[in-house]
């Protein structure tokens, strides 16, 4: 037998007999300068939950440490090195399966440069980037899988934060403050990266499943308003994702196996004398198991996806490091109404037409990191993106037979007659981009960041449809093109920030950021449609009142461009595009928060705040259309001719009460009130698709240890939010478009009959053996099977539509192996 897994099997075999033995672990990383990257020489790391036996460690010239004997379970270490603040680094996780290895950045104290012991500071949630003073929110992996109902994804576990709420339980777009999920922005190891989600459609930021596997995390940040300078191309927030990386002192493997399918991850050294390390994850997914069981997932076909990542890191020297990193996935489904023969609850699809959909995406870069002095650093970071999407639909045409109660509900039963084509469709984007930016250390008061971000997108898009519209009788039945283009997009993102520290107790971060976008069909020789947004303005200021209080403020201006698609849209009777010089919209973000540090471990946070947004793509002739409404879903939009005439406004108070996990628990809750409204080119002002007004959640966990290895964690989530709108149905418009279509009108004028509400439980225990963890979890999502309606879709019977409602109960359950060799 292969030598691996001859050592694969023992581990396993003698795990169990091994959970009584008395066990530790190692704990290493490095300590740096947060603003210079500088490795941080004498630095000292002292576990703080162990006071019967204090075991501490002292950095050696190229910034390292190692502690060993560190007992298992959640552990805090405090960090402080002369002329630098102190901080604590709370619930650090110590597993038996896998060493801890923390990076650690700390800011300097410039009152005490020249001192040799600085006072640790506890700082549970601080951001890591430095210039965001206001409405951001420190998120760690623990999070994605501690959070009851987040499965491990980092945008459904994001929804947990004021302010933020899910748009659709089947997926993982998020709605920001009233703001379309559109407006999001996805940004991984530095660099702008397309929709990182399986199943996902143009125009959109989520979908069902993440392609991110979480393992391969590391702290990151997430941003609702005003964010830095360095952040362009996004009016409601932005996900800054970091890819830890492997580790390079031994080799170790997770495995884990669920409902949802498998996943395995390796991490190592290249060998025993490099400090070089690679960080490998897998995943493969079939829902077939849900299926058999007869658990509704949404859909009675069964999706199938793929995902894999990357990171290889090798430092050269003690001044450089190059990086290589990748994620990618596919996925793919099939929904075949022609082989149901009775009438189904489907989320996803139509109820008149066979749909085969799939879509990927791929990134894959390098970056590269230069220390040029104790102050200073360069960072260059480039990639190479694709995307892909496609669709085949066939009308079915079937006739009742009968119908069939089921549980106090009649069931229509069917006989197919024939299938029709009628959609084909491929939408492909590859993009190369580059980051290239400056960072230095002007005084221990100020520091200084200037860069660029510049991306070449070249575009695809093909797309034929069958005319349903049984009036317009010359055309009926006949095919037509929608999308025949093939173009290119130049983006240009300069941007600078500053961060004064005007008095001790005073931080100011403020910069500017520019957009210039030049698009172009290749059909148009010679001819670019050129948008931009001159210099916008970003500004925090935090002014710490006390230990325990701080007032926050800030303010910015924003822009995005468009979904690519939009621009290329061919309209009936027209050969070429006609929305190409659609310009970007703009938003403006004034915010204003309160933070009070009640104790150590519970703080209270309240924000304010209000945007104004502009230039917002409306229809040319009088409607309520308006790009704020899209983003969501699984439905692409056909616009007719737009300008950038709309406008809208969002406003609201957000609550935080957050205790941090210490003492075996922690709670959070958070409460948004809010208003979003907006103006097409009828000039009504109306609520948008994702005014809910209020928004609420309350997560709690307790975790019970025992014989100071093991761990028993049990948690719930409540999730309140007001009831969707909705526009009444216009059934001949419906019948003829043969999709729902609302009462122009009366758009967003109905409330759907209830509240939403749910409940998660997350129950997880984690067994630790002799150089293995095991974890085994059980989340149950929506525990009471209660029906959120989502929307009305449109059915070919009368009355022509039917409510469709958000996911049941789902039960989800893995078990996970890490080990190491």
């Amino acid at each position: 037998m292969n030598p691996f897994c001859t050592r694969f099997f023992a581990i396993l075999l003698t795990s169990t007999a091994s959970l009584c033995l008395a066990q530790t672990q190692t704990v290493r990383g490095f300590v740096r300068d947060k603003e210079s990257q500088q490795q941080i020489v004498l630095a000292s790391i002292v576990l703080v939950t162990n006071n019967n036996t204090p075991v501490s460690a002292v950095t050696d010239s190229a910034g390292q440490f190692i502690l060993t004997g560190i007992p298992l379970g959640r552990q805090d270490f405090a960090v402080s090195a002369p002329g630098y603040l102190g901080t604590v680094l709370p619930n650090i996780v110590v597993t038996s399966g896998k060493e801890v290895i923390l990076n650690i950045e700390l800011e300097a104290d410039y009152r005490k440069l020249e001192e040799a012991v600085v006072k640790a500071k506890n700082q549970p949630g601080k951001v890591i980037n430095e210039n965001a003073l206001v409405s951001a929110r420190l998120f760690t992996v623990d999070e994605t899988d501690r959070f009851a109902g987040s499965r491990g994804d980092p945008a459904r576990m994001a929804s947990n934060f004021a302010g933020v709420q899910g748009a659709d339980d089947s997926r993982n777009d998020i709605v920001v403050r009233g703001n379309s999920p559109q407006g999001i922005l996805w940004r991984l190891e530095g660099i702008d990266i397309p929709n990182p989600n399986h199943f996902s459609i143009p125009g959109t930021s989520g979908g069902p499943v993440s392609i991110i596997n979480n393992k391969i995390l590391a702290n990151s940040d997430f941003f609702t308003g005003a964010f830095p300078a360095e952040y362009g191309n996004s009016t409601a927030g932005v996900f800054d994702l970091r890819m830890r990386n492997g580790n390079n002192r031994r080799h170790e493997f997770s495995s884990q196996l669920g409902f949802l399918g498998w996943d395995a991850m390796a991490e190592g050294p290249f060998s025993k004398k490099s400090k070089a390390s690679y960080l490998f994850t897998y995943r493969y997914s079939t829902l077939a198991l849900f299926s058999a069981l007869k658990i509704p997932i949404g859909t009675d076909a069964v999706p199938q996806y793929q995902d894999a990542s990357l990171k290889i890191n090798i430092p050269i020297g003690k001044k450089a490091n190059l990086a290589f990193f990748g994620i990618g996935g596919g996925s793919r489904i099939a929904i075949l109404i022609s082989k149901q023969k009775e009438s189904s609850a489907n989320l996803y699809g139509d109820q008149d037409r066979d749909q085969t959909f799939g879509s990927g995406m791929a990134v894959a870069g390098t970056h590269f990191t230069y220390n040029i002095n104790s102050r200073s650093y360069i960072k260059a970071i480039a990639a190479f993106s694709h995307q892909q999407v496609n669709a085949h639909h066939e009308l079915v045409f079937r006739h009742i037979t009968g119908t069939i109660a089921r549980k106090g509900e009649v069931f229509n039963q069917y006989a197919l007659d024939s299938l029709v084509p009628n959609l084909y469709y491929t939408f492909r984007t590859n993009t190369a981009g580059i980051h290239l930016f400056y960072n230095t250390r002007i005084s221990a008061r100020t520091s200084f960041r200037c860069g660029v971000q510049a991306s070449e997108s070249f575009y695809s898009f093909q797309d034929s449809n069958r005319n349903f519209d049984f009036i317009d009788t010359a055309k009926y039945w006949k095919w037509f093109t929608r999308w025949n283009s093939k173009g290119t997009g130049l983006l240009m993102q300069p941007y600078f920030q500053f961060r004064f520290r005007l008095a001790p107790k005073v931080t100011l971060s403020a910069g500017y950021t520019g957009m210039v976008f030049a698009l172009a069909d290749n059909l148009e020789k010679g001819k670019s449609y050129v948008s931009w947004d001159g210099l916008m303005p970003r500004a925090g200021l935090r002014y710490q009142l006390n230990p325990k209080h701080a007032i926050n403020l800030g303010l910015g201006r924003h822009s995005q461009i468009q979904p690519a698609y939009t621009y290329f849209y061919i309209l009936p009777g027209n050969t070429r595009p006609h929305n190409m010089g659609m310009g970007m919209t703009k938003s403006t973000h004034a915010i204003l928060g309160w933070d009070w540090q009640i104790k150590k471990d519970l703080r209270s946070k309240i924000e304010t705040y209000y945007q104004s947004l502009d230039n917002i793509p409306v229809e040319l002739h009088s409607s309520s259309f308006s790009l704020a409404n899209t983003g969501s879903g699984f439905s692409r939009f056909f616009p007719d001719s737009l300008q950038n005439t709309g406008t809208g406004f969002n406003y609201g108070i957000e609550f935080t009460l957050e205790k941090f996990f210490t003492r075996g628990y922690y709670y959070l809750a958070t409460l948004s009130l809010f208003d979003a409204k907006y103006k097409g080119s009828d000039g009504v002002s109306r609520s948008t698709d994702f005014n809910t007004r209020y928004a609420m959640n309350a997560l709690v966990a307790k975790e019970w240890n025992f014989n100071k290895k093991n761990a028993l964690n049990v948690g719930g989530k409540i999730t309140l939010a007001g009831a969707r709108l909705t526009s009444p149905m216009d059934t001949l418009a419906s019948r003829r478009e043969r999709e729902y279509v609302g009462i122009d009108a009366l758009k967003n004028s109905v409330q759907f009959g209830s509240n939403y509400a749910r409940f998660d439980i997350r129950i997880a225990y984690r067994i630790n053996g002799k150089k293995v963890t095991h974890e085994l979890a059980l989340d149950l999502v929506n525990i009471t099977n209660r029906k959120n309606i989502l929307k009305y879709s449109y059915i070919s019977e009368a009355p022509y539509n039917r409510q469709t409602y958000q996911l049941g109960f789902l039960p989800l359950f893995y078990y996970k192996l890490d080990f190491g060799l």
